[in-house]
């Protein structure tokens, strides 16, 4: 019986070369991985949602802890990419600089007095060499429900980071003595069993629409901090001592302390949120700024540079101010919010979904208003959202105050049963 002949020499030879070797599978696992982490990257950033399911999704799995862990890697990737991409960059800029005599020009309204616009004063950039031309100048925002009127906000950027010329926080001035702030539950946060869902409109009332400025976004989820809410009597959550507290009075004036500094003016106030401990208190940064930034919506570290924003009013209590920052660290933010003004900060929400300031035009064919900018690029946001799709976070809006009343920290108690009402009177 013949033997079967030996298979080629070469047959082997190519079984063998079909397989990948090691190296090779190692470059597709880290072109995989690399891919992988782009969409993720990609989702979270662009694809709106994306990022706070995610991290939910996550924590609800792995608990709050390796999720900051994971944060604090990724963002530390990021931002030492950043620091070495943009090393010799010019200063990062949200919008063409505004001319020099851009807060004046308000002042030559027709059928306006000099006096009854508070035009803000112009700031120092606190650090030259990363100042942009046009930081420290405000330009009036364009009023697009009352264009003739005169200007209610007006907006400049601040470079904060002498480190990070891709630092930079829009911050918004509003005349409070114009326009009155208000706040409003989401349908779902901050969190709180004994609160109805008909006491959680997340959507400004009907009655203000007419005269709606902008909305901006409110304070972290209940779960991180469990920090206080009040709304027409309805507390959602307790307020807690070391808390910053933003306490909307019901004569229209705005306070940020400290809770133990405004505990005792609580039967005056229509509404209070707390965040985290103030970032700036009576003209002074918090002194934990300047060791650990981890109560401010930090992860592991204490440094995460990520989006953030922050509400801020002047010595004066007549100038509220709103900023967002991109790439900052709480300290940075805080430093940012002082250098414009602000002599009380308080944080709001953090992270790249999260903080939004958008501006509200008329809405087409009878429509009520509708969202028709936001204050930087890169905000995604829906013409609906605040006035006809609800809002699961708690958020603040502004509307014009008619007449227009000057306002200050020591207004006087207005008369009983002067709250502000749920239907929005």
């Amino acid at each position: 019986m013949d033997k079967p002949s030996p298979p080629p020499a070469s047959e082997p030879l190519r079984r063998r070369r079909s397989r990948p070797r090691w190296p090779e599978r190692a470059l597709r696992y880290v072109a995989v991985c690399a891919i992988a982490v782009e969409a993720l990257w990609y989702g979270i950033h662009e694809v709106r949602g994306v990022g706070p399911a995610l991290a939910d999704g996550a924590r609800a799995v792995v608990g709050p802890a390796p999720v900051a862990w994971a944060e604090d890697v990724a963002y530390g990737i990021a931002d030492r990419l950043n620091q070495a991409i943009y090393r010799h960059a010019a200063p990062k800029t949200f919008w063409e600089p505004a001319p020099a005599a851009a807060a004046e020009a308000v002042k030559d309204v027709e059928g306006l007095e000099a006096e009854s616009v508070s035009s803000p004063s112009s700031f120092e950039p606190p650090f030259r060499e990363v100042a942009a031309t046009g930081d420290g100048v405000w330009a009036p925002i364009p009023d697009a429900v009352r264009p003739g009127d005169a200007p209610v906000l007006w907006r400049s950027v601040v470079h904060p980071d002498p480190r990070r010329v891709f630092a930079a926080v829009a911050v918004v001035a509003i005349d409070l003595g114009r326009a009155d702030l208000r706040l409003v539950a989401g349908t779902k946060e901050p969190f709180s069993p004994d609160i109805p869902a008909e006491r959680r409109p997340g959507l400004i009332p009907e009655g203000h629409a007419g005269e709606l400025i902008a909305a901006f976004n409110g304070g972290f989820k209940a779960m991180h901090g469990h920090y206080g809410m009040m709304l027409d009597g309805d507390t959602f959550l307790p307020p807690r001592d070391r808390a910053c507290t933003i306490a909307l009075y019901r004569s229209g004036a705005v306070r940020i302390r400290t809770w133990p500094e405004l505990r005792a003016d609580e039967a005056r106030m229509a509404a209070y949120r707390q965040t985290p401990p103030c970032l700036v208190e009576q003209g002074e940064l918090h002194h934990l700024l300047y060791d650990s930034n981890r109560d401010w919506g930090a992860t592991v570290s204490g440094e995460t540079v990520i989006r953030r924003s922050a509400l801020g009013v002047d010595a004066t209590g007549k100038l509220l101010f709103y900023g967002l920052g991109e790439a900052v660290t709480a300290r940075t933010l805080a430093q940012g919010m002082k250098a414009a003004g602000a002599h009380d900060v308080a944080e709001l929400d953090v992270n790249h979904a999260y903080p939004r300031f958008l501006l509200y035009g008329r809405g087409a064919d009878g429509e009520g208003p509708r969202a028709r900018s936001a204050l930087i690029p890169d905000v995604q946001f829906k013409p609906e959202e605040y006035v006809a799709e609800p809002a699961p976070r708690d958020f603040f809006y502004l509307r014009r105050r008619r007449p227009a009343a000057p306002l200050g920290i020591a207004d006087p108690p207005p008369p009983a049963g002067d709250i502000l009402g749920r239907s929005g009177r």
